[in-house]
């Protein structure tokens, strides 16, 4: 009994040219909006800021972009610029409770800009104005040459404060009385809240440009 063969028109091979290249379409829109996602959550993050207490250095309403893959070998050094979630209880319950919360959603949290200006295991100092750090290598102690801020202010907020691991002592560049919220006033920020390193001032077009770390 002779096997009976199925013809295959022109319209059979362009219905299935056509499925196959629906599926191609498909793929390729998938990989890139999976791409845009890695590199929205995991690479760069966009930042504006809001206020006064990054002056001089930074002002309201300026645009960053924050490489969050800095800090993922290793942590802040003094001097960079970092992006975090305020360290208030209800933003570190949120934090701690799963890796989707601190990395996908805001929750709760509110985002700061400040300066790394105190290293885990450090003893920071702010007296007369001045800020000093204490450290291994350093165990008399030396007082921080602060070239972003205007030398006419002082720092004010007279404490001394010892990092544990982990741990960072961040201050806004603008040390007019009352002009940032930072370590002085709500103590040491946790590694897991830092959201990622200022790399570069997006707007106003004027001030385009690389985020360059302090030397002290």
């Amino acid at each position: 009994m002779a096997t009976k063969q199925k013809i295959v028109t022109s319209a059979d091979f362009e219905e299935e040219s056509a499925g196959v290249l629906g599926w191609e379409v498909a793929k390729t829109i998938g990989g890139i909006l999976l791409f845009l996602v890695i590199f929205r959550f995991y690479v760069f993050q966009p930042f504006s800021i809001k206020g006064s207490s990054m002056e001089p250095s930074f002002h309201d309403g300026e645009y960053l972009i924050v490489n969050e893959l800095s800090y993922h070998l290793g942590g802040p050094k003094r001097g960079d610029v970092v992006v975090f979630k305020h360290p208030e209880p209800s933003c570190t319950d949120f934090v701690e409770s799963n890796y989707i919360n601190r990395v996908f959603f805001q929750g709760p949290c509110t985002n700061y800009i400040k300066r790394v200006i105190g290293l885990p295991g450090e003893t920071v100092t702010i007296k007369d104005g001045k800020v000093y750090i204490k450290n291994e290598k350093e165990p008399q102690g030396f007082m921080l040459d602060e070239k972003y801020i205007l030398t006419n202010i002082p720092t004010l907020g007279n404490q001394t404060v010892t990092l544990s691991k982990d741990e960072y002592y961040v201050i806004g560049d603008n040390r007019n009385p009352n002009a940032s919220s930072d370590s002085r006033e709500w103590g040491p920020l946790p590694k897991n809240h830092i959201v990622g390193k200022g790399a570069v001032v997006l707007l106003p077009v004027d001030q385009l440009g690389v985020v360059k770390a302090p030397s002290y």
